[in-house]
């Protein structure tokens, strides 16, 4: 967004929106309020309230997996979209994050190691959990999930999230910078975490960004804050 005006009130009463790119329709989605209980199978814009500033319109596709481990393609990830925004420069390629594995001992000793490489051509700023503390992290993500689509059970750790004070405020002494086409790895341990059976199951992980941040604030002196979310999932086994 160009400009500092909410778009949050003007689309509340919508209730349906459309993508185009270079005036072709690539996909429709809804708008719905944050607190709904319903969601379609389908993109989303949230309308309030918003983890986002007035100046960021957040399209949000939820992945559902089968009993299969199947699921439908992410239509915000349309190749005429990425090809528009390069062909008018605004197109930037952030980061993105992988799984490299999951380390299940016991219900007291699991961790995952994550690979984050910045694809941009300019550093970022990044939610380090080193800097801030496994408990705040947690604010932003609902961390590692192990899934077993076929059972329909999901597993989780325990670790009790604490939020920011004010909710909405954030610390740059949280965040470290990822250069350029630099990976970095980052490793989680939970201590605590729900007893987990023996057998297949897909790693969930999503890897947050900032959100409430002033749009004057996203430059930093070495580098910009992500503000976007990166949601990965990987198939392992626990024997």
């Amino acid at each position: 967004m160009k400009n500092n005006k909410s778009f949050a009130n003007d689309i509340e009463e919508i209730g349906s929106f459309t993508v185009y790119a270079d005036g072709v329709e690539i996909y429709s989605g809804s708008t719905l309020p944050r607190a709904s209980s319903f969601w379609p199978f389908e993109p989303v814009i949230h309308t309030q309230p918003s983890f986002y500033g007035d100046y960021i319109i957040p399209i949000v596709f939820i992945q559902i997996i089968d009993s299969l481990g199947n699921s439908l393609p992410d239509p915000r990830e349309d190749e005429r979209i990425v090809e528009t925004l390069k062909k008018y420069n605004q197109f930037h390629s952030g980061l993105s994050c992988e799984i490299n594995s999951v380390q299940y001992s016991s219900p007291n000793n699991v961790g995952i190691e994550l690979q984050l490489s910045n694809n941009d051509s300019f550093d970022y700023y990044y939610l380090d959990p080193d800097k801030m503390g496994i408990n705040l992290f947690h604010y932003f993500t609902n961390g590692l999930l192990l899934r077993d689509f076929f059972n329909k059970k999901t597993f989780t750790h325990k670790i009790e999230a604490i939020h920011p004070e004010p909710w909405d405020t954030w610390k740059i002494e949280w965040l470290s910078v990822i250069k350029s086409n630099e990976t970095k790895i980052i490793t989680l341990t939970y201590d605590s975490f729900e007893n987990v059976t023996p057998g297949e199951y897909k790693a969930t992980f999503v890897f947050p960004g900032l959100g409430h941040v002033n749009k004057e604030d996203i430059q930093q002196n070495n580098g910009k804050i992500w503000l976007g979310q990166l949601d990965v999932i990987k198939d392992i086994t626990i024997e």
